[in-house]
C-alpha cells in the first residue's frame, strides 16, 4: 500500500514497509489475523506481490472493516493532498461480489474516534471461478450501495434542504443573458457575497450517513469573473458530542 504526498516537489511515500519487506512491522492486525508470505513460498496457489519479494494475508475477519493498519499521524501533510493505492487479492470461491475498502481513522483530543473511507471497490462475483481476483484500488473505485443522500440536488424544489454558510446563495434558471444554464435539470444554484474559501452552499446530511460505508461526492461547479486559478472544495463539517467542531476536506 502507497500513501503518496508531494511535498516541496519531492512525492514521498509516508507508509512505512509498505512492500513487507521487514515482516509486519509497523503493520498491526486489526481484529483478525495476519502474517507475511513470500512469493517463493507457494502457500497460497499461485498468489504473488504485485512488486517486491513478500506479500500479508489477511484472515479471520468477520466484519468488513477488519484488516491491517498502521499509524500515520506523525507522517502527514496538513493542506496537502494524498493518494493513495493499493494492491489487493481476495482469496478463496466468492459468491458475491467482495467488497474492500481503506479507511482513515482519527482520534479527537475528547477521545472520540472517526472513520473516513478514502477509497473503496468491489471485486464481482464472476471471477468466482479463478478462485481469486486482484484489484488495483487507485483505478477501481465503486460504492455498494447507489443512493444519494443528498436532498433537492437538482434544486427542483428550490432551495429546500440547502442554505449559505457564510454568504448568499441565489436560484437561477439562467444568468448572462441566457449564456450559463443548468447542466441538469432546470434550476442551478450561485453563492455570491463570499469573502472566504470556505464560504459556499451546504446541506446537513447527519441523519443519512453511516460508519464504514464509501461515499463518493460529485458536482459540477463553475466559477464567474476574474478568477484565474480557483481552487473548488468539498468539505465535510463535523461536531461532536462536546460541540468540538472539525472540518474535513473530502475533494479538491
Amino acid at each position: 500500500m502507497e500513501i503518496m504526498v508531494n511535498t516541496q516537489n519531492h512525492v514521498v511515500n509516508i507508509i512505512s514497509n509498505h512492500d513487507f519487506s521487514c515482516g509486519l512491522e509497523p503493520w498491526v492486525p486489526n481484529c483478525c489475523h495476519a502474517y507475511v508470505a513470500s512469493k517463493e513460498s507457494g502457500f497460497l496457489n499461485g498468489v504473488r506481490p504485485n512488486s517486491g519479494e513478500n506479500y500479508a494475508v489477511v484472515t479471520q475477519r468477520s466484519e468488513c472493516w477488519q484488516g491491517l493498519e498502521q499509524d500515520i499521524t506523525a507522517k502527514i501533510t496538513f493542506g496537502a493532498k494524498h493518494d493513495v493505492s493499493a494492491y489487493i487479492g481476495v482469496y478463496g470461491v466468492l459468491h458475491e461480489p467482495a467488497e474492500v475498502k481503506a479507511t482513515l481513522k482519527f482520534e479527537n483530543s475528547d477521545s472520540s474516534t472517526g472513520y473516513l473511507s478514502i477509497g473503496s471497490f468491489s471485486v464481482p462475483s464472476f471471477l468466482k471461478d479463478a478462485g481469486r481476483s486482484w484489484k488495483d484500488m487507485e483505478v477501481c473505485r465503486a460504492t455498494s450501495v447507489d443512493e444519494n443522500i443528498v436532498r433537492n440536488p437538482q434544486f427542483e424544489d428550490g432551495l429546500s434542504d440547502w442554505s449559505g454558510r457564510g454568504c448568499k446563495i441565489l436560484l437561477h434558471n439562467s444568468l448572462v443573458n441566457g449564456k450559463i444554464l443548468p447542466v441538469k435539470g432546470r434550476y442551478f444554484v450561485s453563492a455570491t457575497e463570499r469573502n472566504q474559501t470556505w464560504n459556499g452552499i451546504e446541506q446537513e446530511i447527519t441523519g443519512r450517513v453511516s460508519r464504514k460505508l464509501a461515499y463518493e461526492v460529485t458536482a459540477v461547479v463553475r466559477t464567474y469573473g476574474n478568477a484565474n486559478n480557483a481552487d473548488v472544495r468539498a468539505t465535510l463539517w463535523v461536531q461532536s458530542l462536546n460541540g468540538r467542531e472539525q472540518y474535513i476536506g473530502i475533494t479538491k
